[in-house]
């Protein structure tokens, strides 16, 4: 969103008239594209960073419109947004506001044909999964919800998104999506940093944590094997067949370049084979060299991530009203709340689930 969308919107506008202007062949169509922007989250400013009002949501969607467009009312290239996202709602004082305010507003979004479908981005899966259950209440078997986007919970340290059990009738959150009729998307699969070379961004809710420094050790691993950790973290993140979609930053041509040579390896895969596994696509797509990084880095009793494998919870003392937090990931409730707490006069309600366990 915000400057990015405005980018898009000139990118579009110059792709589209251009063609348009040669009688080019297109080849590249309207179609072709998926386009998501959000709302919920806005300023750099912590007061307002964000504002989850049903004025806000509305006038948000059109801003996103006018920009997306290229600016260009005579010659509208967007129509419509594919999908608008409730972002980051784990940050939403109350959830009060998200019910009665900014999810009618989506909803009308998508009626009045200023978007398409309605999609829901945030760190905690249990979180969305409240969201989502609490809708599905709210407006029984009518469709709200068409995508999740989720971040930072399906790569080489941490694969929840798939392998945690939610409930007694869905073994994963993303087999509630796939139940649900709901597209999944993930992104970050460089862990927000921490599956690099680098050093863990100063700014990372994980930064000094047991889990960063399993990561670095991850790298070192993949260093003595001359195998770039990012190389075996993207091979991963694209190599489950129950993920349909992994969003991946790009700042320059040389990483788009990159991440698509990475991306050709998987042509040859025939996804709608009867099941299919991750080890299975995994077995024809890493080198050898990136396959003997790869079994290190897996291996639940001596690899790097073996620790935080095992020491599954851990318990915050004296915040007996926190979850325990697997050691592979981070707390977003708790990042949420630590927010919150820094602004001055701020109110706000604890009612994040904090654990699936305790959903109705």
């Amino acid at each position: 969103h915000g400057t990015s969308e405005i980018v898009v919107g000139w990118a579009l506008e110059e792709l589209f008239q251009k063609q348009q202007d040669e009688q080019d062949t297109q080849t590249v169509h309207r179609n072709d594209l998926c386009i998501n922007t959000k709302v919920g989250r806005y300023e750099a400013d912590a007061k307002l960073q964000f504002d989850f009002s049903r004025e806000a949501t509305l006038k948000s969607a059109r801003r996103s419109l006018e920009r997306l467009g290229g600016g260009n009312k005579s010659c509208n290239f967007l129509g419509a947004i594919d999908v608008l996202q409730l972002h980051d709602p784990e940050f939403a004082a109350t959830l009060d506001i998200l019910i009665q305010e900014t999810i009618p507003a989506m909803v009308e979004c998508r009626s009045n044909g200023w978007c398409k479908a309605l999609g829901l981005t945030g760190y905690p899966l249990e979180v969305q999964y409240q969201i989502f259950q609490i809708t599905l209440e709210k407006y029984g078997d009518a469709s709200i919800w068409d995508q999740s986007l989720t971040y930072c919970h399906f790569n080489l340290h941490d694969s929840s998104l798939v392998n945690r059990r939610i409930s007694s009738d869905f073994s994963s959150f993303a087999d509630y999506c796939y139940k649900h009729h709901m597209g999944l998307l993930t992104a970050a699969p460089l862990s927000m940093g921490l599956l690099t070379n680098n050093s863990t961004p100063h700014w990372h809710p994980a930064n000094g944590s047991k889990l960063a420094n399993a990561c670095q050790d991850a790298a070192t691993v993949c260093r003595q094997h001359n195998v770039e950790i990012t190389t075996l973290a993207l091979l991963f993140a694209f190599s489950h067949p129950q993920i349909p979609c992994t969003i991946v930053g790009m700042k320059n041509v040389q990483e788009l370049q990159t991440a698509a040579t990475l991306a050709r390896r998987f042509r040859d895969i025939d996804w709608t084979l009867p099941g299919l596994t991750q080890d299975a696509v995994l077995h024809q797509v890493l080198t050898e060299v990136e396959a003997k990084a790869y079994q290190i880095l897996s291996d639940k009793l001596n690899g790097p991530f073996a620790d935080i494998w095992k020491e599954e919870h851990v318990g915050i003392e004296a915040e007996a009203n926190y979850r325990s937090v697997p050691l592979y990931q981070w707390d977003g409730v708790r990042e949420a709340h630590n927010f919150w707490k820094g602004i001055d006069g701020a109110e706000y309600e604890e009612w994040q689930w904090k654990s699936f366990s305790i959903a109705p």
